[in-house]
């Protein structure tokens, strides 16, 4: 063999793996049919990164998209049938683009995707757990390298760079970020298992993370110290409203809803802080804020749990959105 020829060779065998790795990924992104089953297939709070690129990639552009982003406190919050029947003669659309747990950084990292959707609107629901300064890694499904210098300092990124490193191979290929939720989606298209086996599972292991003190919400509780503002979760704000103006839309940020029996166990101090801290940013950053003062008042019957909505509770919020739709859109 010449030396030309083996050069070839070479290069050959360490240039294919990664072309296929690229050939692979550009399928499946690409492949529409796929992503429509996804965000019409998988129920919420199952396989919530997988089904909320589903939802982002089939969902059509338009003026007519009014965006609902957050966390589980959006998705049993609002009824978005309900919305979308009271506002039919406009022809108004609801999507849900939300991830149980999800901290206010995944919604940063979404922003351009999320814009590209050309909404009248988006709302996202926020709390103080969700614009945490620690603690908020392990809850982020979504990466894009290109808003990191918007949401990061120097410093911020220097101290969980596994953090960064594990995003970044997510977003350069799918498999990386949705391989095992692809693969139990798999079995419910060949009939091994059904969405409400799956559902079942979810629902068992987000009891476990209660039970050992691990949700959102009780992890913000166990912090010795304050939040730290501004930080990466804060700073979401301030980029995603910035890509939705760039293509003409607005966000409006609505705190959540408040279990009265969160009124007692929650730090006034951190709650306070946190809402000056929403308060700052809407001037400097340009989106509106509903604060919770403006929300109903909610009683315990009002919520499933400590945090989410009944469906009494989602009935009074969905009105509440559609009053204050109509008299902003």
């Amino acid at each position: 063999m010449t030396l030309a020829k083996a050069l070839r060779v070479a290069f050959l065998v360490s240039v294919g793996p990664v072309l296929a790795l690229v050939a692979s990924d550009r399928a499946i992104v690409l492949w529409r049919a796929h992503w429509a089953w996804v965000a019409r297939e998988v129920p919420p709070l199952v396989l919530d990164p997988y089904r909320l690129e589903g939802i982002l990639r089939s969902t059509a552009p338009g003026r007519q998209n009014v965006l609902l982003l957050g966390n589980s406190v959006t998705e049993q919050g609002f009824d978005g049938p309900a919305l979308e029947q009271r506002f039919a003669a406009r022809g108004l659309r609801f999507p849900k683009l939300t991830l149980g747990g999800a901290p206010a950084l995944t919604f940063g990292m979404l922003a351009e995707p999320i814009a590209e959707l050309e909404p009248a609107l988006a709302l996202l629901v926020v709390s103080p757990p969700s614009l945490r300064s620690r603690g908020y890694e392990d809850y982020v499904y979504a990466y894009d390298a290109r808003e990191v210098p918007g949401l990061f300092s120097a410093r911020e990124w220097l101290a969980a760079p596994r953090f960064h490193i594990d995003g970044f191979a997510g977003q350069l290929h799918v498999l990386a970020r949705h391989r095992r939720a692809m693969q139990r989606a798999a079995l419910v298209w060949l009939g091994t298992v059904d969405w409400s086996g799956l559902e079942h599972q979810e629902g068992k292991a987000r009891v476990g993370r209660m039970l050992d003190g691990a949700d959102m919400l009780q992890a913000w509780l166990q912090q010795p110290e304050p939040d730290a503002y501004p930080n990466p979760n804060t700073r979401a704000l301030g980029v995603l409203a910035q890509r939705l103006r760039e293509h003409g839309a607005r966000l409006v940020v609505l705190e959540a809803p408040s279990h009265p029996i969160q009124e007692v166990l929650l730090p006034p101090e951190r709650i306070a802080a946190a809402h000056q801290e929403l308060e700052q940013l809407a001037a400097e950053d340009d989106f509106t804020l509903v604060t919770r003062a403006e929300l109903p008042p909610l009683e315990e019957d009002d919520f499933s749990d400590w945090v989410h909505a009944s469906p009494r509770g989602r009935e009074r919020l969905t009105t509440f959105l559609g009053d204050y739709l109509a008299r902003t859109l």
